[in-house]
């Protein structure tokens, strides 16, 4: 099993989760994983927002929406 790590920015820091699994998550999967950990992390700093009609309605969008969280990079640990 490999570690893997993925990077995120929120509120200006960047942070970081690391994850054991035997193929590289594709931004699909971290964006998964990062949604979990925001929920449990920040349950009450959801930002309030109006979704922008001229943006894509996708998890990642959502993510940063709601959490004020983008995704960075996956590396190998």
């Amino acid at each position: 099993m490999t570690t893997w790590i993925i990077t995120y920015n929120k509120d200006g820091n960047t942070a970081m989760l690391k994850i054991d699994s035997e193929h590289q998550p594709d931004i699909d999967d971290a964006v998964e994983l990062v949604t979990r950990k925001a929920e449990e992390l920040y349950p009450d700093q959801e930002i309030e927002h109006e979704h922008d009609p001229d943006l894509e309605d996708t998890p990642a969008t959502r993510l940063a929406e709601r959490y004020g969280i983008t995704i960075t990079g996956i590396s190998q640990a």
